[in-house]
């Protein structure tokens, strides 16, 4: 199963059934000035929209405001937002919903100088430290999602030590602001037989149904993604849900 995406292939939304997944969905969404509009109708699902380029002003049943670079706005189910950006580049990521929710515009200035929503995890010693950003988080009136952004150092590691947790979430990563480098995303489930090891540049998508999935940017750049995580069962949102490949560690 492709689990591999390019910008161009995200452009027309891939399904979950497309790259292996039961509930997540992605969507490349391109706003400049032949394009400058867009209305976001969220159907059946809860929908995150990450701007990873740009910004973009926005409008929700009245309410309005501008996302900035790295802002995300969650959007609930049967509803629609207004989109309109000179140019700007926007992620959305939707999943099943089963409850009626908030809307919330979620700035990266603020989950920046929060301590419980901004950690810092591994260790320099080990090439593993990187910045977690925690946008929607186990505590957020949500369904299924889970979702932030992770930062690593240049030529560094992330998800170290590795983890899974198939059984509980499925996952995807949406790669931006990665300093003109690139990475390298593994997934597997043993390291003996690997489901993918890819290069991945700004812009991809890697979807990750199961199985430990390490990645790492390469020297002179840092690897930096929207992560994605979407609970198989409505309501069950543990973050920490997980296992460690314990011969590598088995603590953030």
């Amino acid at each position: 199963m492709k689990c591999l995406f390019r910008p161009d292939e995200l452009k027309a939304g891939v399904s979950g059934e497309a790259c292996g997944l039961d509930f997540l969905s992605c969507q490349r969404i391109e706003l400049d000035a032949d394009n400058p509009e867009l209305t976001v109708e969220t159907g059946p699902e809860e929908v995150v929209l990450v701007c990873i380029a740009g910004q973009f002003d926005y409008g929700f049943n009245g309410t309005k405001g501008t996302a900035d670079f790295k802002d995300m706005l969650y959007v609930p189910w049967k509803s629609a937002v207004r989109l309109q950006a000179e140019e700007a580049v926007v992620v959305r990521i939707g999943a099943p919903s089963d409850r009626d929710t908030d809307f919330a515009h979620i700035r990266f200035s603020d989950v920046d100088q929060d301590p419980s929503a901004h950690q810092l995890f591994g260790s320099a010693e080990v090439n593993s430290l990187r910045d977690v950003y925690m946008y929607i988080d186990d505590k957020f009136n949500a369904s299924r999602l889970l979702m932030g952004i992770g930062q690593g150092r240049p030529g560094g590691w992330t998800v170290w030590p590795p983890h899974e947790h198939g059984d509980e979430k499925e996952e995807l990563y949406v790669y931006f602001d990665m300093d003109g480098g690139f990475g390298i995303q593994c997934v597997y489930e043993s390291l003996d037989a690997p489901t993918s090891c890819t290069i991945v540049q700004e812009g991809d998508m890697v979807a990750v149904a199961r199985g430990y999935h390490p990645n790492v940017g390469c020297p002179g750049g840092r690897i930096s993604y929207v992560y994605a995580m979407a609970a198989r069962v409505a309501g069950e949102r543990s973050f920490m849900s997980l296992r460690f490949q314990e011969e590598f560690g088995d603590t953030f």
